[in-house]
């Protein structure tokens, strides 16, 4: 089990008018390097005072200096990670474990990168961290085009939920059936609401993309969170 780090928010920046970046550091983080789209497990408390975790991709890492970016995602009446994004200024101590996570880039001819706003800080970094001759292509779904980063990817297919609930699969489907009939991706990763993501899984796995290929992860879900947060759910 990796121990309990702590450190402080030094700066915070909004990238959009929901999304946050938090920069935290201290001694703990020095040497660190996290690979790409690995997270950290920030250790809160929720309105009862119960002990709660929720989990934010490491979008930068600088391991001389000892400081991580995280990004996070805002919403009116959230729970107590969207609160403490939310309300996190400068000088605020933070506990939490990592990094942490199993992703890991394979090499491959083609990615194929599926997700929501949830994942944009994890596949912004994975397209970053790719070799300049593995093509990347994204498909990704936000509440509206205030909400988009920039992805370093060849093709970016942007979706708008419009008034469709989010969770729900059905905006994903055809754009990803068309992507995977137009090319040829040796490597596919998932990582959204987790009933998109196995409606999603199906269609890939159908499509001829064998298991070993495909990572698939639900960064939260429907039932638990009504409308979209964070990295995971708040």
């Amino acid at each position: 089990m990796k121990p309990t780090l702590h450190c402080t928010v030094l700066t915070r920046r909004h990238l959009t008018p929901r999304t946050v970046r938090l920069t935290l550091g201290g001694p703990g983080l020095i040497g660190l390097t996290p690979r790409p789209a690995q997270d950290i497990e920030v250790l809160l408390a929720d309105a009862h005072g119960n002990r709660v975790k929720r989990h934010y991709t490491i979008r930068h890492a600088r391991p001389r200096v000892g400081e991580w970016d995280i990004d996070a995602v805002l919403h009116t009446g959230g729970g107590p990670g969207s609160t403490w994004a939310a309300s996190a200024e400068p000088g605020s101590p933070v506990e939490f474990v990592g990094p942490r996570g199993k992703l890991e880039l394979r090499p491959a001819d083609g990615h194929l990168f599926i997700g929501d706003e949830t994942s944009l800080p994890a596949i912004a970094a994975l397209t970053e961290a790719l070799p300049a001759d593995q093509d990347a292509t994204a498909v990704v779904e936000t509440e509206s085009p205030a909400d988009r980063l920039p992805i370093a990817a060849g093709r970016v297919h942007w979706l708008e939920r419009g008034g469709h609930p989010a969770g729900d699969p059905q905006a994903l489907l055809a754009p990803v059936a068309r992507e995977i009939r137009a090319g040829r991706f040796e490597q596919v990763y998932i990582l959204a609401e987790a009933h998109a993501v196995r409606a999603v899984r199906e269609l890939v796995h159908g499509a001829g993309v064998r298991p070993e290929h495909v990572f698939a992860k639900g960064y939260w879900t429907a039932e638990l969170r009504p409308a979209v947060t964070s990295r995971n759910p708040t």
